[in-house]
């Protein structure tokens, strides 16, 4: 070959790059980052039994990048340039318009940069582009990296250049599925590809223990369990009941993976109980790689990561307010770690979303054991998909999963579910609802009770909580007490109290208690889960019956008044609405039927399970939701599958002032950004009061885009003079804030 045909065959065959050349001036070529990427994406495809169709999707992925277009993205000449697209339309030219299977994985492709879409939505966009017909601009509003039959014919002269053996390898036949259960397969493998890329894009190297040693855990919980034991101050049947469904437990742990529910009574110790369940299974199911803790709430999580820091070395949190080190960062967006506490909206709401930092960790998901504590919480207009989706979990990813709750609902009555048959871990645990009945219920429904009745009657006690449905009634009971009492006998637990504040009081409540001293509680549900106090006496109002024993769990919790104690169960007298929503006076008005109907005793789990019949009765999912699924709609089943529909605006408030001095110069500097909101979480107060935010607050705004244009955000800022409106008894109270009055500065 001469000197001119050798130049003349570079020209001809270049060379395709991946990524822009790093700081030692190394550029990966594009056969190299496909080849990593196929070889990870296969690896993780294996934890879900997709294998090839995810080294397919990481073969593939980057086939966009076979083009002139995106090669002048890296040198800077050009912007603007989808190449995720360009996989999906090769497959759709070769093999997707025959053959199912690469239509999924057709759909992947296109989406690992973007948003999930069906390939159905999908298909007049890579018809178009593949014809280049129309306008080169795709759905992302980007132009295709490749664009009509010519430019993608040279593309697979170079892909072939590249991998000069490749061949089609036979894909796993799926068996048919309803269309939740298809979409749940394609976030699976998406999350495998998106995993892949990132992973092998980003060089970093997670310095984290990835193996769950349930053997070595076993023993320090066993030991830790003993140490309890022998210090423990409870009463000695409540004691008894404890070990026993501690046993039960890890002897349940010993069977095959399946769906499972543990129905036990508040205060028997289900939080360890339920780690010996789980490293007992996965110690006798050696596919097992992980356990993940779900809870509702974010006071669960504290407290839970609290107790399990205590036995285990390595902890992962994923929740709104975890504080992630810079080397977590990696472990948190993958969840690559043996035992991981997150939130019910973390982990429900990544496996109904499209979006690829959310999807990215799915895959970790499979061959785990999940522990949903407080199950009860989950919306009765997202049950079905979300009883179904965890059914799926266990029947097509290998995982195992256990509802528990001391108020089981009955998911088998939904109108949507079949063939709900878990296993009960405790199968005849009703009879330690009736050992350990603490609480005589007194009802008081006949007629509305004014609050000011409810805080005379506190008035004569002294170790006594109150639990209202809504913030002002909390705050009309509060100031009748106040009117009264000692300030330092009177306590104040709401969502008006930024999350530290609220910690800081529960603290005080309990060594006010543990000292024997008067202490006058009134709250709202924030207290009724992941909160340990223990009072004399409680008054709630009326609410569903999972409310209603949430509350008596925080009355006489430890057994010590042997005559039991009281929970009185009033309505309110307001002419206003007197519950938070539709839902919540649903449960509450059944409560109140089976009240007067002589059938209610809340420590009877028949009755519970009679409660959630008549609660499901006609229940269905929000009907956007169902229908988006059914169409494989994945953008309207993200944006409808919220457990949290209503978010408010974000106040943030000077409870911490040298926190929120900081935030404050943070927010003026650089605007609202991730990394300001985890930080300002403890300080941070959601209200639905916009008007009056807007009076005492100014908003802190989103810094956009390389011109610097600012978007208003929901999340505000106290104004400098307005700090009165955040108290130290009652945290924030915007109305009742006088411009004239000495403002509180902490």
């Amino acid at each position: 070959m001469t000197e001119s045909e050798g130049k003349n065959r570079l020209n001809t065959n270049p060379i395709y790059y991946a990524k822009s050349a790093d700081e030692t001036g190394r550029q990966e070529t594009n056969q190299q980052h496909l080849s990593q990427v196929a070889e990870l994406a296969m690896q993780f495809g294996k934890e879900i039994s997709l294998p090839v169709m995810a080294w397919l999707c990481g073969i593939f992925h980057d086939f966009g990048k076979y083009s002139v277009l995106f090669q002048n993205v890296l040198n800077g000449t050009a912007g603007g340039i989808d190449h995720a697209i360009c996989g999906a339309v090769y497959l759709y030219a070769t093999k997707a318009q025959k053959r199912e299977a690469y239509r999924l994985a057709a759909a992947v492709i296109a989406a690992h940069h973007s948003t999930l879409r069906s390939y159905e939505s999908l298909l007049p966009e890579l018809s178009s582009i593949l014809r280049g017909q129309g306008s080169r601009i795709c759905g992302t509003g980007k132009q295709a990296a490749l664009f009509g039959i010519q430019e993608y014919q040279e593309a697979i002269e170079a892909f072939c250049r590249d991998f000069p053996t490749f061949s089609y390898r036979k894909l796993e036949n799926g068996e048919k599925a309803t269309p939740l259960e298809n979409m749940l397969k394609a976030r699976m493998l998406f999350s495998c590809l998106v995993d892949a890329d990132y992973t092998a894009s980003s060089k970093k190297e997670c310095h984290c223990e990835t193996t769950l040693h349930a053997g070595q855990l076993l023993q320090t919980l066993n030991t830790y369990m003993d140490q309890l034991r022998a210090g423990s101050q409870a009463d000695s049947e409540l004691n008894r009941i404890r070990d026993q469904v501690f046993e039960r437990c890890g002897e349940a742990g010993e069977q095959k993976p399946g769906i499972f529910t543990l129905t036990a009574p508040t205060g028997v110790g289900k939080t360890l109980s339920l780690l010996h369940f789980a490293l007992r299974h996965c110690g006798a199911n050696q596919g097992l790689r992980r356990i993940i803790v779900v809870l509702p709430f974010l006071s669960l999580t504290e407290q839970s990561q609290r107790e399990y820091e205590k036995l285990i070395p390595h902890i992962l949190t994923d929740h709104s307010q975890s504080k992630i080190s810079e080397e977590d960062r990696e472990l948190v967006a993958r969840w690559d770690a043996p035992f991981i506490i997150t939130t019910s909206v973390r982990f429900f709401e990544g496996l109904f979303s499209c979006q690829p930092k959310d999807c990215r960790k799915l895959h970790q998901i499979a061959q785990s054991v999940i522990l949903f504590d407080e199950a009860q919480s989950l919306p009765t207009d997202l049950m079905t998909a979300t009883v179904q989706t965890a059914a799926a979990l266990c029947r097509d990813y290998g995982c195992t999963v256990v509802f528990s709750t001391a108020t089981q609902p009955d998911f088998g009555a939904l109108p949507g579910v079949q063939c709900w048959q878990p296993k009960e871990i405790l199968p005849k645990g009703k009879s330690y609802y009736e050992a350990l009945k603490r609480v005589n219920v007194v009802w008081k429904l006949e007629k509305p009770t004014p609050l000011k009745s409810i805080a005379a009657e506190m008035l004569r006690q002294d170790n006594v909580c109150a639990i209202v449905n809504l913030r002002r009634h909390a705050a009309d009971l509060f100031q009748e007490l106040k009117q009264h009492a000692p300030a330092e006998e009177l306590f104040f637990l709401t969502t008006d109290l930024c999350p530290a504040h609220r910690s800081a009081v529960i603290s005080a409540i309990k060594a006010r208690q543990k000292q024997g001293l008067c202490c006058r509680v009134v709250a709202t549900q924030c207290i009724e889960a992941g909160v340990d106090l223990d009072f004399h006496a409680m008054y709630r109002a009326l609410a569903p019956l999972e409310a209603i024993i949430q509350a008596a769990g925080r009355c006489n919790r430890n057994g010590r008044a042997k005559d039991g104690s009281q929970l009185k169960v009033f309505i309110p007298e307001d002419e206003r609405r007197i519950y938070p929503g539709d839902s919540y006076q649903k449960g509450a008005e059944i409560v109140k039927i089976m009240w007067a109907a002589g059938c209610l005793d809340i420590h009877d789990p028949d009755v519970i399970a009679d409660y959630y019949r008549r609660l499901f009765r006609g229940a269905k999912d929000r009907e956007a939701l169902t229908r988006a699924i059914f169409s494989e709609d994945y953008e309207t089943v993200r944006q409808e599958y919220r457990l949290i529909r209503r978010q408010g605006v974000q106040v943030i408030v000077p409870y911490d002032l040298e926190l929120f001095h900081r935030i404050s110069l943070q927010a003026q500097r650089d605007g609202l950004t991730p990394a300001l909101i985890k930080q300002a979480a403890p300080i941070t107060v959601s209200t639905y009061e916009e008007p009056s935010v807007r009076r005492h607050c100014e908003p802190i705004l989103w810094h956009r885009g390389r011109q610097g244009s600012k978007v208003e955000s929901d999340f505000f800022l106290l104004l400098a003079g307005h700090e009165g409106c955040y108290q130290p008894d009652m945290g924030l109270r915007l109305d009742s804030f006088n411009m004239d009055g000495d403002s509180f500065i902490f």
